[in-house]
């Protein structure tokens, strides 16, 4: 592992450690049994994300880490403007979308991933994670690291965020943005973030500088 990921880690702990402590000691206020509740009846054209997004309206506390979201990348230059050529997106095939309506979260998650492999979930200590089968097993994964301000992971620091009164998720995704250069050029650079959403608002962390 470079030095360049060893320092945006140690910047993702500090503003992880920023989330935690707005933590409360009151009881925590989402089901008992997360995995038992059930999907609204809007979910008619469900995929994993779909579920995802539903579990945390429904103040389960989730995390979610989509697939590609480190796949760091520079695009261009390209001729920026009305009539200048930009980058053609990257377009994912979307399995067949499912009917989970009243159907309990567990069982609406094993339906997803099955339909879409490229992800495994697992409760963690009350939490709900979706991620890539891939990162799950990958010791040098940025989530998998040890904390320098905990005895666990990052992935263990996100996770006790998540469990905060008033539905804490975090995310892991990844975000396009084009910056302008000379003469009309520009570039698109895609970068990885992690977002935290709970009761004192939602921030969002690159894990680059």
């Amino acid at each position: 592992m470079g030095p360049t990921l060893t320092r945006t880690v140690a910047i993702v702990v500090g503003a992880v450690a920023v989330f935690g402590s707005v933590r409360l000691p009151a009881a925590q206020n989402f089901p008992v049994d997360p995995l038992a509740v059930r999907m609204p009846d809007d979910a008619t054209e469900a995929d994993v994300e779909t579920i995802v997004t539903m579990a945390v309206r429904l103040g389960v506390p989730v995390g979610f880490e989509a697939v590609g979201a480190l796949s760091e990348r520079v695009s261009g230059p390209f001729k920026h403007g009305p009539n200048g050529a930009r980058p053609k997106p990257l377009v994912s095939v979307r399995p067949t979308p499912l009917d989970v309506r009243g159907v309990p979260l567990r069982h609406a998650l094993d339906a997803a991933v099955a339909k879409d492999r490229r992800y495994e979930w697992r409760e963690m200590e009350g939490v709900v994670v979706v991620r890539p089968r891939a990162a799950w097993h990958d010791p040098r994964h940025p989530l998998h690291l040890p904390s320098d301000v905990s005895t666990g992971t990052l992935l263990g620091m996100l996770n006790e965020a998540a469990r905060t009164p008033g539905g804490t998720h975090w995310s892991l995704t990844s975000e396009v943005r084009t910056i302008l250069l000379d003469r009309g050029r520009a570039v698109t650079i895609t970068r990885a973030v992690i977002t935290v959403e709970g009761p004192a608002g939602s921030r969002e962390i690159p894990l680059w500088r």
